[in-house]
């Protein structure tokens, strides 16, 4: 991602409040807004269309809350979001949406300076994971080296495969990762784990959740059109999958 320019959605019903980060975010040549927004059906009806990166947005607007949006704009595309509020009180609910940042209005450039330099960094991991899906790498890094992932640990480096991941989940803003000997946590997003992984090989069962699809041993339906995972690994632990995420799943294995 190094050198592109970061496509950038602006989501806010106040257009004070939209004329504000388009301000500071133009003093980042490698942003570019590609669309402005003022309510939901708006904002979800472009996502597709302008395909953004990167996504700055409100919480409290008329018909439909951020933290609603954000699930819905995860469906669709996954960009990376950053939530730009006056209310501090919805902080938790978003980092447990795998939200990159949080501002509060009103916004200052050191923050808005800080909050892009952790998107470069989540986009240039991401750009670093080559067309075959494996964990960030450049291109011509062995395949060997590519399956496996380097996790902080008390200030070291610990290496492990990821074929060893049965699965990971998000609580709390903080991600837990389960191996069979040793359960990590670590200072990642999911959607920035998930970038690191082949899509071939895990599923985003829901926005909390990612499995390793050949650890599945048990598909539980639940109720309204969602099921429950029973991994080998992870004992009678039972992970969810998101009436959204079902059908996939039931694609995959011919249910």
């Amino acid at each position: 991602m190094t050198g592109d320019l970061i496509r950038t959605m602006v989501i806010d019903d106040e257009e004070p409040a939209r004329s504000e980060i388009r301000y500071l975010l133009e003093q980042h040549p490698d942003v570019c807004i590609v669309y402005e927004a003022g309510n939901f059906q708006e904002a979800l009806a472009a996502l597709r269309q302008c395909r953004p990166h990167l996504v700055f947005l409100d919480i409290e607007m008329p018909g439909m809350n951020g933290i609603s949006l954000a699930e819905k704009m995860q469906e669709i595309l996954q960009p990376l979001i950053v939530f730009a509020t006056a209310h501090e009180e919805f902080a938790h609910k978003a980092f447990e949406l795998n939200a990159v940042d949080y501002l509060l209005k009103p916004f200052s450039p050191r923050r808005v300076a800080q909050c892009i330099d952790k998107v470069r960094n989540l986009l240039a991991a991401r750009s670093a994971v080559p067309v075959s899906g494996k964990i960030g790498a450049a291109a011509g890094t062995p395949a060997c080296c590519r399956q496996r992932l380097a996790i902080e640990q008390n200030g070291k480096a610990q290496i492990i495969s990821t074929a060893d991941i049965i699965a990971a989940g998000s609580s709390e803003g903080q991600v837990t990762i389960y191996t069979p000997h040793k359960t990590y946590q670590v200072n990642m997003t999911l959607q920035d784990l998930q970038a690191r992984l082949d899509e071939n090989e895990f599923f985003r069962s829901h926005r909390g959740y990612l499995v390793n699809i050949e650890k599945i041993r048990e598909v539980i339906p639940w109720f309204n059109g969602t099921c429950n995972l029973v991994l080998d690994g992870l004992g009678s632990m039972e992970i969810p999958v998101s009436r959204q995420q079902a059908p996939k799943l039931r694609k995959m294995f011919g249910l």
